[in-house]
């Protein structure tokens, strides 16, 4: 037998950051649940709406199965006496059952035969299973915020008004804080005047909410308020400026949305684009329009959750305000101008950067040199000049009352600013795109300038929390560390910046060492494993394979861009049936010399008048002729070259270990022969450690 199962808890509005995080959590949670407690179900699905989190199960087993535990009792030796009689111990076992000792089974286990019994349990309804389970489940969300408002201090993301719980048709009976689960919902707080609505299943439920102006499906909301953009848009003769975080954002701010469309004063379009869209995207979650040309016109559109009869309302009252912010944008793009970005830099000795590491002037001061650095190592000195002027003003737009006003046009009104002064469009684009990438689909800055600026401002706010032991932890990352990382990396391969990262790394943290509470090689080490698992998450994203990323970052990740060649040559060749049979003597190799306690990378000296077989001369005097081809090879990069002198080798490899014991009992002959395969070893694990490649 399958009940449908239903549960709404109804909040107060939750913010719409919130929504998706919580629903994951809910149908992850709820599937453990289910599947700890053996009770089956088909579909699970998770809705939600500012007022409301949902969770229907379709077809949920309205029982546990029935099981059988044995439980165990004394040893047969203990149990039975030499009659073959039960003994008390086997007596007394039983009478906790109660059932007599001829009721006992006997099995066996590795430790021997003995008494037990087979008791067999029925299994526990679903309804007392998730009348105990809910509540717990509820309690275990993590939450980014949570509030209390009642008395026993019960804590959520937004204060609890109802809940409607229906296992079948009758009411599975629970509570969260001081509410009690019945069979009430309720319609939309204007527009269905918040009326109580009683349901008895989910068709009821799905039916009364839609009929009281309630589209409690997200994804159907989305789909809604995309097709009446797309109408809306057209009606005002434009077209909808893209902005997928916007949309992603109102889908959780409404329950009934319709789109109203204003305008607004056609002066105003004299202010950056940029600013025009952020003062509408982020206070008023306005979209954007634009003409055939891409030119930004004097009108806009918003999600409401309202119907048509209030539109003229509300139309009048989103012009009125967006005038407002508008007009305060167009008083900071004018005020701000009339102080240059150069006089702005003293003001930087007044902002904290962190409370251990000095001011924002000083951090500038340190990626100017930085950048500087970068420019040598990458043999491009012609960017010094632009380097150092970018690097000296990119942070001066953070002094402006624009950027106080609107946070997330920092960089970018740097950049407009420089652009305004007339500076170059090598340090203006510089300034305006160093925050970016923001993620592995985020566009790298669009000049070497800005690349370079970007990673040395990077690296500097990332090594400088590693240098004071402020490590990110499991899901803890609140300076955003492993997204610059990303970033950095991004840049590195979008723009084929070919540099160590241990020399940028050293250079970064002597410019910290003031501030440092740890040593170079304290933090290096912490570095170095963090930017590795940043680089092969960028490769996953890529499409590579996990064990080929796994393979080429064990050959080393100094290099991003030289990481990257290595890995595309070995994602060519592991299809080579030679390629394949070499990975699997490297394990092999790899193996032996664990076992044996040698060195992976300082292989035991070869002495060639030990040599007993002509398998061991011909393996090393190959390894020897092919080393330096090897060298030079991966010294200009043609790693798929290397990689198929590696996979040349699979003979000699093969007749090595089909007539050569490397373990004899002689143990100068079995050092000996660990330094053959040690030292072939070695040569390879410089490009790529294959050991690593899973062959099926």
């Amino acid at each position: 037998m399958v009940l449908d199962f239903l549960i709404e808890v109804g909040c107060e509005e939750i913010p719409a950051q919130y929504v998706e995080p919580i629903l994951e959590q809910l149908a992850q949670k709820f599937r453990e649940v289910l599947t700890r407690n053996a009770l089956k179900f088909e579909e699970l699905e998770t809705f939600a709406t500012p007022r409301r989190l949902i969770l229907h199960v379709p077809a949920l087993s309205a029982t546990q199965p029935d099981r059988t535990e044995v439980a165990t009792g004394p040893p047969v030796s203990v149990g039975l006496d030499l009659n073959q009689q039960p003994t008390k111990a086997a007596v007394g076992f039983a009478r906790k059952f109660g059932v007599t000792a001829a009721e006992l089974i006997r099995f066996s286990t590795e430790k021997g035969d003995y008494l037990g019994y087979e008791n067999k349990l029925p299994g526990k309804s679903a309804r007392e299973i998730l009348g105990r389970e809910v509540p717990a489940l509820f309690e275990t969300l993590e939450l980014s915020k949570s509030m209390r408002w009642e008395a026993s201090g019960y804590m959520f993301v937004r204060p609890i008004r109802w809940i409607l719980c229906l296992l079948g048709k009758e009411v599975l009976d629970l509570g969260l804080a001081d509410v009690r689960s019945g069979s009430v919902t309720y319609g939309h707080r204007i527009l269905a005047r918040n009326s109580p609505l009683h349901c008895n299943d989910f068709a009821g439920y799905e039916a009364n909410l839609l009929s009281n102006r309630v589209v409690f499906d997200q994804r159907i909301r989305g789909k809604q308020i995309e097709e009446m953009l797309s109408a809306a848009a057209a009606a005002a003769g434009g077209a909808l400026v893209p902005d997928p975080g916007l949309l992603h954002t109102v889908v959780h701010l409404n329950e009934h949305p319709t789109v109203v469309c204003g305008s607004f004063d056609s002066t105003y379009l004299r202010i950056p684009r940029e600013v025009l869209v952020t003062v509408m995207r982020e206070h008023q979650k306005y979209f954007s329009l634009q003409d055939e040309n891409g030119q930004l016109v004097p009108k806009f559109l918003a999600v409401v959750d309202s119907d048509l009869d209030h539109h003229s309302t509300i139309v009048r009252g989103h012009e009125r305000v967006l005038r407002a912010r508008l007009a305060d944008a167009d008083f900071f793009w004018e005020q701000d101008r009339k102080v240059k970005l150069e006089d702005r830099v003293e003001r930087l000795k007044q902002i904290v950067f962190q409370a251990e590491l000095g001011t924002l002037f000083e951090k500038t001061r340190r990626v100017s040199q930085l950048s500087l650095f970068m420019a040598t190592q990458l043999g491009r000195s012609e960017l010094k000049s632009d380097l150092a002027l970018a690097a000296h003003l990119y942070k001066a737009d953070l002094t402006t009352e624009m950027v106080k006003e609107f946070t997330n046009l920092q960089g970018i009104m740097g950049g407009l600013y420089a652009r305004a002064e007339n500076l170059s469009v090598q340090v203006a684009e510089a300034i305006y795109d160093h925050y970016g990438p923001s993620g592995t689909e985020d566009a790298s800055p669009r000049n070497l300038v800005g690349a370079i600026l970007s990673i040395a401002d990077k690296l500097d706010s990332v090594l400088a929390a590693f240098s004071i032991g402020m490590v990110p932890t499991g899901s803890r990352d609140p300076f955003g560390l492993r997204r610059q990382t990303i970033g950095i990396a991004k840049i590195l391969l979008d723009k084929g910046l070919s540099i160590s990262m241990r020399k940028l790394i050293h250079k970064c943290f002597k410019l910290l060492r003031r501030f440092s509470s740890r040593s170079f090689e304290e933090t290096y080490h912490d570095y170095e494993a963090f930017f590795k698992e940043r680089i092969k998450f960028i490769f996953r994203e890529q499409g590579y394979r996990y064990d080929e990323i796994n393979a080429i970052v064990a050959g080393g990740a100094d290099n991003p861009v030289d990481c990257w060649e290595r890995l595309k040559a070995i994602s060519l060749m592991r299809g080579s049936e030679d390629f394949i049979s070499l990975a699997i003597s490297f394990k092999r190799i790899k193996n032996i010399l664990v076992k044996a306690g040698a060195s992976l990378t300082d292989p035991s000296p070869v002495t060639p008048s030990l040599f007993q077989q002509e398998e061991e001369r011909t393996l090393y005097l190959t390894v020897e002729k092919i080393r330096p081809r090897i060298l030079k090879l991966a010294r200009s990069r043609k790693y798929s070259r290397v990689f198929d002198l590696m996979a040349s080798l699979r003979p000699q490899v093969d007749q090595f270990f089909d007539k050569v014991l490397v373990m004899a009992e002689d143990q100068t002959l079995q050092r000996n022969r660990l330094g053959i395969i040690g030292s072939l070893l070695q040569i390879f694990l410089a490009v790529a450690d294959i050991s690593e490649i899973v062959v099926g």
